[in-house]
């Protein structure tokens, strides 16, 4: 037994605030016992026990029996089986969380799972966990598995050893998060610590997916993994920013269907990322002070950098891939070192930012100049591949290099868009004012509503424009007929730092400084500032239950924060810059206004706070959600019942497009890979006959030429979905 106390101990304790808990479970599947002749069968005795982590060690723990019916059962009998048991173990997570008041951040499952119980048809045990109890789902092999020739360690020991194996894992800062692991050797990224997390399946992308895209995602990785394709990322930081988000899924989406692909970063050196996030990034979008511009020791110091970063980790097999994409400029210097060390390999340039060509192309500017010495390195790749705006291509670019236009992504699994229900919403927000009331003294009241813009603190995301319209609007409301006793909605402004963004601290100051201007009185205890740790979960919690989301970007790429608040169905207030108006459905799901219109922005605000526009989606279409339309409604709705299939992308006429999620940006890659490498179409091995049809359709087997007379040709998703392309979709700007 046991000294810890049981499980089944309810605690009369009133924490003032939610306790964080990890549970690791082990599993044993005892023998089948002998039968007498004419006996009923008496089952298999499943034990399992369940323990719980506070992080230092066990504080509690217990040991379960049931019985598992495993004699005369079919493939499916088995499965029913394995959810049966499943559920029961669910249930007893769950009661943690409601009887004792704790906060189930991880669950760790120790290895052996019996094989009676493991990858059986509709079980579905750790996505659940991600997905429905919003725990991390760790498989882990305890460090006592060493021991083959030793009696078989206790399943308490076992789920002990998980739990504690896990809980490394999770992020210092928050436990809702895991930690971005690097391999010390090569430097590539660790995805899921090294698949360790079970977030999903391939089920839950298939049923978040048409089936129309699903037939070409799965043609073509199926062809590519018979052609053994090998695939290479190289960019700047493993965490923090959209790129990195984007990355996390492709791989986690890819290995799951056996795709051979890499992730690598560099080491950063804070001069270096000074460099290009300053004189770089800012200066090609048009955001940096005058006068600031590179110069010879900045390009010697990023050059060396980059040399060092390839000796050190990539020298002996990272670039020994068949594609090779290289992300942003942060690692362009790296092109001629490819060329020269692997020329038969293909190489893509991925631009993600707002590249001011009206600037580049001024040969007075020092866009022009910063821009022609990251093109004497860009120029040697195979394809140019922008965000579908046309106006972030250089002119050199169109003129020497193939271009294509694709959209970013964003992952309908992961924490920044997984549905959040009650328990989760309760815990978030309780660490939302803890978060916000260490950093800037200000505590939201939830029953007031909130408008909120999740982003980084970069000097192009109008941070300006949205604390002026929101004062605008909260002024509109003070002098209406009747002003709202409590004030009205508040602000959360709230985003992540990144390891290559020095920005991002002073810009956080200074929303600091105009708060504690005069002008501001009226609403300084009213906007909470907030620099998130590293956990998607808080943001997308957050952003779910929105009043109204706003993007007012004044240089942007694309920003896909527009696409996940349009997804949780929260109304979007969204500036006209870059590629954000290529996300809204201007008065359906959201509103576009022009960039810099602070009254604009403010006005509509108090128009969706007087009823006069519609504030929410009608979410109740084949729902039974009590009368309720409102995204944390619908979210505690699906929460709630463990059957649901995950919710398609595309539900109704104003979601938006395949083209901004995971699945459609992962085909749109593997269809570059195919035509970059010159494939042909052809049955072999897992390739049937209707992955030919589909493959020849999207144009494998076919050169990729980038220069066509039609603009909208150019589009890579025009290419994946052809005849099935929706109405409206894979436009240019």
């Amino acid at each position: 037994m046991s000294p810890h106390r049981r499980l089944s101990h309810n605690t009369n304790r009133t924490p003032t605030q939610i306790q964080d808990i990890f549970i690791g479970v082990a599993l044993q599947l005892h023998p089948q016992p002998s039968i007498p002749e004419g006996g009923e069968d008496p089952g298999r005795d499943l034990e399992y026990s369940v323990v719980l982590h506070d992080g230092t060690g066990v504080v509690e723990s217990e040991t379960f029996h049931t019985k598992f019916w495993t004699e005369d059962k079919d493939d499916e009998g088995l499965a029913n089986e394995a959810k049966r048991v499943s559920r029961e173990m669910l249930a007893v997570q769950r009661s943690v969380q409601t009887e004792k008041g704790m906060n189930v951040r991880l669950v760790a499952v120790a290895e052996p799972v019996p094989e009676e119980l493991r990858g059986k048809r509709g079980v579905e045990f750790f996505p659940t966990l991600w997905l429905h109890v919003d725990a991390v789902p760790f498989l882990t092999t305890p460090s006592t598995s060493i021991f083959t020739k030793l009696p078989a360690p206790s399943t308490q020991a076992s789920a002990t050893a998980a739990v504690s194996s896990a809980v490394k894992h999770l992020h210092p800062a928050t436990h809702s998060a895991t930690t971005a692991d690097i391999d010390e050797k090569d430097h590539h990224v660790q995805v899921d610590c090294d698949g360790q997390v079970k977030l999903c399946s391939i089920v839950q992308y298939r049923e978040s997916t048409s089936e129309a895209l699903w037939k070409r995602f799965i043609a073509l990785s199926n062809h590519l993994t018979e052609n053994k394709v090998s695939i290479a990322f190289f960019s700047a930081t493993p965490q923090g920013g959209g790129v990195a988000l984007m990355r996390h899924a492709l791989l986690r989406l890819w290995k799951m269907v056996g795709l051979d692909v890499k992730w690598y970063v560099p080491e950063g050196h804070p001069t270096v990322f000074d460099i290009t996030k300053s004189k770089f990034h800012n200066v090609l979008q048009g955001v940096s002070p005058k006068g600031v511009e590179l110069d010879d020791v900045d390009k010697k110091w990023f050059e060396l950098w980059t040399e060092q970063n390839y000796e050190t980790f990539w020298s002996s097999g990272a670039i020994n891939a068949d594609v090779i994409v290289i992300d942003d400029p942060q690692l362009t210097a790296l092109i001629p070192i490819i060329k020269k060390k692997r020329p038969d390999a293909k190489l893509i340039f991925r631009s993600h930012i707002q590249i001011q060509s009206d600037l580049t192309d001024d040969p007075s500017t020092a866009q022009f100049r910063t821009w022609n010495y990251l093109f004497d390195f860009v120029k040697d790749v195979d394809l140019f591949l922008a965000h579908p705006v046309k106006f972030f291509v250089p002119k050199n670019v169109k003129e020497k290099l193939p271009v294509l236009y694709m959209a970013p992504s964003t992952d309908p699994l992961d924490g920044l868009n997984k549905p959040y229900g009650r328990a989760s919403v309760r815990y978030f927000r309780q660490y939302f004012n803890s978060l916000s009331q260490q950093q800037c003294g200000v505590k939201i009241d939830w029953d007031r509503g909130y408008v909120c813009q999740i982003a980084r603190f970069d000097p192009s995301k109008g941070i300006d424009d949205l604390l002026a319209a929101y004062l605008e609007f909260r002024q509109k409301l003070e002098a209406s007929d009747s002003p709202p006793l409590d004030n009205g909605p508040q602000l959360i402004i709230m985003g992540h730092g990144s390891v290559d963004d020095p920005d991002g601290a002073w810009i956080y100051e200074k929303i600091h400084d105009t708060l504690n201007s005069d002008e501001y009185s009226l609403v300084k205890g009213d906007v909470a500032v907030v620099r998130a740790p590293p956990s998607d979960s808080i943001l997308g919690c957050i952003l779910q239950g929105a009043w109204v989301a706003t993007q007012l970007s004044t240089r942007e790429g694309f920003e896909v924060k527009v696409t996940e608040a349009i997804n949780k169905r929260v109304p979007m207030i969204a500036s006209d810059a870059g590629g954000i108006p290529l996300q809204v459905k201007h008065g359906k799901n959201g509103w576009v206004v022009p960039t810099g219109d602070r009254s604009a922005v403010a006005s509509l605000l108090f128009d969706i706070y007087q009823g006069k526009e519609k504030v929410h989606r009608d979410l109740s279409k084949g729902r039974d959600l009590d009368g309720k339309s409102d995204p944390n409604s619908v979210a505690q709705a699906w929460v709630g019942d463990f059957d649901q299939a995950a919710i398609k992308i595309h539900a109704d006429e104003a979601a938006t497009s395949e083209d901004f999620w995971t699945v459609g940006n992962a085909a749109r890659w593997m269809l570059l890979f195919d035509k970059l490498l010159g494939l042909q179409a052809g049955e072999k091995g897992s390739v049937t006959t209707e992955d030919v049809g589909l493959l020849k359709s999207m144009g494998v087997g076919s050169p990729l030429e980038g220069k066509e007379k039609n603009d909208e040709a150019l589009n890579v998703w025009k290419m994946v979905m052809g005849d099935d392309l929706l109405e409206g979709e894979a436009g240019l700007i």
